[in-house]
């Protein structure tokens, strides 16, 4: 296993707009097939690329990202990328960036990611819970490619070979690239998109159940280096699926993530995870 997911290979800032090249290591690798990425990767990196143009363009200190919006205009490739970053508003509350990862020419994910200012409500706000102790013993995801390897899980509930839904902690073992410092976005959203694996309700032998998007909203900052991921899917009858789920950290709930599926029969078996 690599030590990041991506290596930072060009970097350059062009009439505001930030342009960066990466190459992919096979920890971004998904279950589907071995030259395509898992989700979360390529989410936490479009949350840095937000957050790297921001800070070049306004230069404000004062600025936590707390929403990502995701939509997957095609697969992403365990291969080299080109990420396009600029800020599209920037008020004095919050900023709003947008994010394009393309591969070869071909847009592959469009994100948008809000930052909303610091400022002091704590007045009003429930005190942050003390930090839970982290079971000890828990069983792993039996993740064997690529993404899945990639991070510590401790699962509580359900699993991806088991049906329903499920909750297990996560903890990034690998670094998005050299010299990123995960924020508690990036970390969220890492996590975030195995919301659907890790509440399946399909066996994954005979039925496909990809997201075409990834919606994470946090009320605060994530806290630390474990993610609770706790999920579930709603299947629907005409083809499609919704996985919903409440993400924390060790003092509680933080946010929320969504996945709208497209539901499909397979022919040929598919590696578990």
């Amino acid at each position: 296993m690599s030590e990041t997911y991506y290596d930072l290979t060009q970097v350059s800032l062009d009439d505001s707009v930030l342009v960066s090249e990466y190459r992919s290591h096979p920890a971004t690798t998904g279950p589907w097939a071995p030259n395509l990425q898992h989700g979360g990767p390529p989410n936490a990196l479009a949350v840095a690329a937000a957050e790297q143009v921001v800070e070049q363009i306004t230069g404000r200190t004062d600025l936590t990202a707390l929403r990502l919006a995701s939509d997957f205009v095609g697969p992403v490739p365990v291969a080299d990328l080109e990420v396009r970053a600029k800020v599209v508003r920037a008020a004095r509350s919050a900023v709003l960036a947008a994010v394009i990862i393309a591969a070869g020419g071909r847009d592959c994910l469009i994100s948008r990611v809000w930052f909303v200012r610091d400022a002091d409500t704590s007045a009003q706000a429930a005190p942050p819970q003390a930090a839970v102790e982290l079971p000890d013993g828990l069983p792993g995801l039996d993740a064997d490619f690529g993404y899945g390897a990639s991070l510590e899980w401790r699962r509580l509930s359900g699993g991806l070979l088991e049906r329903g839904p499920g909750a297990a902690w996560a903890r990034a073992t690998t670094a998005l690239f050299d010299g990123y410092q995960w924020s508690g976005l990036a970390r969220a959203v890492l996590v975030a998109d195995s919301g659907n694996g890790l509440s399946s309700e399909l066996d994954w032998s005979q039925w496909s159940f990809l997201n075409v998007d990834l919606d994470v909203h946090l009320a605060r900052p994530l806290l630390g280096e474990w993610v609770l991921l706790d999920a579930v899917t709603q299947l629907g009858a005409h083809g499609s699926a919704l996985a919903r789920s409440t993400i924390s950290d060790r003092h509680g709930v933080v946010g929320a993530g969504l996945q709208t599926l497209v539901v499909a029969p397979i022919r040929a078996a598919k590696p578990t995870g």
